[in-house]
């Protein structure tokens, strides 16, 4: 049986395929049923998921519209999802063109984000993660002196750090608190990212800890801005 967001993907890849733009209406609920082989009721749920993401919107009585480009990565920042999560959820495939691994002695903030001593040894991954081959985000990870002897010898560049933790490690990942900041693209990240000095970025900071409150990871993201839009579920007290 299809769920919501097998439906959802599959009315993203039927705007692919048809090379619908923003600004274009959807067909109507009777041809998207057929094309999808779904009922009405879950062709309404999914496309509520879709307008709670941004990509479409509906005028009453006229029909449903695209009101964002299916190119770009998109999530809730209130869903804690690594990158690579990110990346395949938006149906795109997950790599990696930069890989970089080394110790480097914790400064204040990597110190204090960590919870261990100034000076310290930490194990830092530097990635520049690329989706369909394009390098849409340069990521900085930082990890806690316990996980150092974890992925000292990770050579998989392609490795999803939530995933090893989870699934080989049984770690548990709890929340996360994240900073946004607006970034400006300088040469050094230009380069990395194959982007133009002076564009906008996103800055993601964050610290990934365990159920415990533990933390795990503190990790700094890059992202482009042409390539993701980020959705924040704002709600009412």
């Amino acid at each position: 049986m299809l769920t919501f967001n097998t439906t959802k993907d599959g009315i993203i890849d039927y705007i692919k395929t048809n090379n619908l733009k923003v600004g274009d209406k959807l067909p109507p609920e009777s041809i998207l049923t057929r094309e999808l082989n779904v009922s009405r009721l879950t062709l309404r749920e999914s496309l509520k998921l879709l307008k709670g993401e941004g990509l479409v919107y509906t005028i009453h009585g006229k029909g449903t519209y695209i009101s964002s480009d299916v190119k770009h990565i998109r999530d809730t920042i209130d869903n804690n999802l690594g990158i690579t999560e990110m990346i395949i959820s938006a149906g795109f495939k997950p790599g990696v063109s930069y890989f970089e691994k080394d110790l480097e002695e914790a400064d204040e903030e990597i110190a204090e984000k960590l919870n261990t001593e100034e000076g310290s040894d930490v194990l830092v991954f530097k990635r520049v993660r690329t989706a369909d081959d394009k390098p849409v985000v340069y990521s900085v990870d930082y990890f806690a002196p316990h996980l150092v002897h974890l992925f000292l010898n990770v050579k998989d560049k392609n490795i999803s750090i939530y995933n090893f933790l989870e699934e080989e490690n049984n770690i548990i990942i709890d929340n996360s608190f994240a900073e946004l900041i607006p970034f400006l693209c300088d040469s050094d990240l230009a380069g990395k990212l194959n982007y133009v000095i002076g564009e906008p970025l996103m800055l993601i900071k964050q610290t990934i800890s365990d159920n415990m409150g533990n933390p795990l990871i503190y990790g700094v993201e890059y992202l482009r801005t042409d390539c993701f839009k980020i959705f924040v579920n704002r709600r009412r007290k």
